[in-house]
C-alpha cells in the first residue's frame, strides 16, 4: 500500500517567479553576454557563450573582443556571429556611459565604470543559483539521510543526530559564514560547503519529526507485516509523504542562501567580489549614492527582495498544498 502525497494546488505568481529566477540565473551566460552564442570564424565554428556557461573562456579573434570582430565584418563575409538576447556582458565597460541613468538602450542604466546594470543583475541571479541550489541539495540529501536514520533506528543513532543538530544550530548563520570564510577563503565551493552545514539540521528535524509519526500509521504497519524491508518502507512509502515539508524547507533555505551570499559579498569577503553578486552591486550602489546614482542601489534591492519574496511565497504554497 503506497499512500500518495497531497496535491500542491495550482501555480501562483510566487512559484512562477521562483522558476523564472532559477532559469535566468542558470542560463545567465547565454542570456546576457557580450560574446556570441555561436560564431563562424574562417570556416571554424565557435561557441563562446556556451564555453563561459561551462566555466571556460574563449578569447575573441585576433587581438580584439568578439564585438569588435563582429563590427569589423564586411557585409559580404561568410563569417558571422549570433549574440545573446541581451548583448551586454557583466564586465563589459563603455567609457561614454559612466553612471548613465536608465534609458531605452539600457533600461536599468549603467554603473560608475559603464557596465550594464541589467546584465549584472542577471549574472547576480546566476551567483545565487550557483551557490544556493547546490547548498540546498547537499543539505537536503544529508539532512534527509540523518533524520531518517534517527527516526527509524532510534537509540544511540537518534541521540547522536540530535546532538549534532544542537551543536550546529548553536551558531548564528552570519557568524558561521564568517568563521567558514576565515578558513576556506572567499571561494564559491567554500560558501556552498558552509551553507550546507548550516542548512542540514533544518531538513533533519523535519524528516525525523514526520517519520516518527508516519512510521506508526496503518499503511506502514501493513507494509512491514507483508515482509517489506525497512529501507523499502522508507523509500517507497514514507519518503513520498515528505516531499511537501522538504520543499517548504528547501524554499526557505534558498531564500536564506540568497541573503547570506549577498551579505558576504557586501562585507567584501564573498566570492561575489570577483563575479557579479547582489552584495557587490549593493556595495557599489552605497559607494555612489552621494553622486545621485540611485539606480545602482535601487534595482539590486528590488530584485533581491523579489527573490526572497518568491522563495517565501513558494514555501507558503507548498505548505498550504500539504494541508489539503
Amino acid at each position: 500500500m503506497n499512500a500518495q502525497p497531497a496535491p500542491t494546488g495550482r501555480r501562483t505568481p510566487a512559484s512562477w517567479g521562483a522558476a523564472v529566477g532559477i532559469l535566468l540565473g542558470a542560463l545567465a551566460p547565454l542570456l546576457a553576454n557580450d560574446v556570441p552564442l555561436w560564431a563562424r570564424v574562417d570556416g571554424v565554428w565557435h561557441f563562446p557563450a556556451f564555453a563561459e556557461w561551462c566555466g571556460r573562456s574563449v578569447p575573441g579573434p585576433g587581438d580584439g573582443t568578439w564585438k569588435q570582430w563582429c563590427a569589423a565584418l564586411p557585409s559580404d563575409s561568410r563569417d558571422f556571429a549570433w549574440l545573446p538576447p541581451w548583448p551586454y556582458g557583466p564586465q563589459e565597460t563603455n567609457a561614454q556611459l559612466l553612471g548613465a541613468l536608465p534609458s531605452l538602450a539600457h533600461p536599468l542604466g549603467n554603473d560608475d565604470v559603464g557596465r550594464d546594470v541589467l546584465a549584472r543583475l542577471v549574472h547576480a541571479l546566476g551567483s545565487v543559483v550557483a551557490i544556493g541550489v547546490p547548498a540546498v541539495l547537499i543539505a537536503g540529501a544529508s539532512g534527509t539521510l540523518l533524520g531518517g536514520l534517527a527516526a527509524l533506528r532510534g537509540g544511540g543513532w537518534e541521540a547522536l543526530v540530535l546532538r549534532l543538530i544542537e551543536v550546529t544550530m548553536c551558531f548564528p548563520l552570519l557568524l558561521f559564514l564568517l568563521f567558514g570564510a576565515s578558513f576556506l577563503g572567499a571561494s564559491q565551493l567554500g560558501v556552498v560547503a558552509v551553507l550546507a552545514i548550516v542548512f542540514w539540521p533544518s531538513f533533519a528535524r523535519i524528516v525525523r519529526g514526520e517519520l516518527r509519526s508516519l512510521r506508526e500509521r496503518e499503511f506502514a504497519a501493513v507494509a512491514r507485516g507483508l515482509g517489506v524491508p525497512e529501507w523499502r518502507v522508507f523509500t517507497r512509502h514514507l519518503l513520498p509523504q515528505l516531499w511537501s515539508p522538504l520543499g517548504v524547507t528547501a524554499a526557505f533555505c534558498m531564500a536564506s542562501a540568497a541573503v547570506a551570499e549577498s551579505t558576504l559579498s557586501f562585507l567584501g569577503i564573498g566570492p561575489g567580489q570577483e563575479a557579479c553578486s547582489f552584495g557587490s552591486l549593493l556595495r557599489q550602489g552605497v559607494a555612489n549614492a552621494h553622486l545621485g546614482l540611485w539606480h545602482l542601489w535601487l534595482f539590486p534591492c528590488v530584485v533581491l527582495v523579489l527573490v526572497v519574496t518568491c522563495c517565501h511565497g513558494l514555501a507558503e504554497q507548498l505548505r498550504s498544498g500539504s494541508r489539503r
